[in-house]
């Protein structure tokens, strides 16, 4: 699902001296580097001297997913990280990872799609954009953004400036109908600018301006 540039090996060594006496810190970021707030916690870690501060400082970055600490019996300290991996941006102040974890949006990555919605209809974003991703005929779809409207219910945005219309009751055969209709368009190589799946008896197509 993510669009994130990583490095070519699974886990990066991060290694400084941030504790009395000199003793180094080992960093193992096992996602590579996804976040920006990962430079500004190296920096952070160099200023602490004690156990208990570098495990609060870890506690308090909403981007970490798991971490753990081993406290060597030569002082150095070795800290594996895991990030959470987003798959929306919520209100353009927040991630969204796919257990519906919120953490701050940092701009680091843009190309996700942006979601407009309270905060009671994340999971029903999810399972929509989830359920798109997850369809072999769907899932070259460029998802821009995703709204929600208690008047009109889910309209999501295309790269291709298609809009698709919802409704607010998101149902398996709803998105089986949304399938087959990409797949008309597909075979017919004409593009509309709005599909309309809100009726129950068939599906709209706009191909207006």
């Amino acid at each position: 699902m993510l669009n994130f540039k990583y490095f070519y090996f699974l886990c990066i060594l991060i290694i400084i001296s941030g504790c009395s006496k000199n003793k180094d810190i080992e960093i193992f970021f096992n996602d590579g580097f996804v976040y920006k707030a990962q430079n500004e916690l190296i920096s952070e870690l160099k200023s602490l001297h004690s156990r208990k501060d570098i495990k609060n400082a870890l506690l308090q970055q909403d981007w970490i997913k798991d971490f753990k600490i081993d406290f060597r019996i030569n002082g150095n300290i070795k800290i594996i990280l895991d990030t959470k991996n987003p798959i929306f941006i919520w209100n353009e102040k927040y991630y969204v990872d796919s257990d519906i974890n919120t953490f701050k949006f940092d701009n680091t990555n843009t190309s996700l799609a942006q979601v407009f919605c309270p905060s009671n209809q994340l999971n029903e974003a999810r399972n929509l954009i989830d359920s798109i991703k997850n369809k072999e005929s769907l899932k070259d779809l460029q998802l821009i953004k995703l709204n929600f409207k208690y008047s009109s219910g889910w309209t999501l945005f295309l790269a291709n400036k298609t809009t698709i219309k919802f409704g607010k009751d998101i149902s398996a055969e709803r998105l089986h109908v949304f399938e087959q209709t990409m797949n008309y368009i597909y075979e017919n190589k004409s593009i509309p600018s709005m599909i309309d799946l809100r009726y129950k008896d068939g599906v709209a197509l706009n191909y207006g301006k």
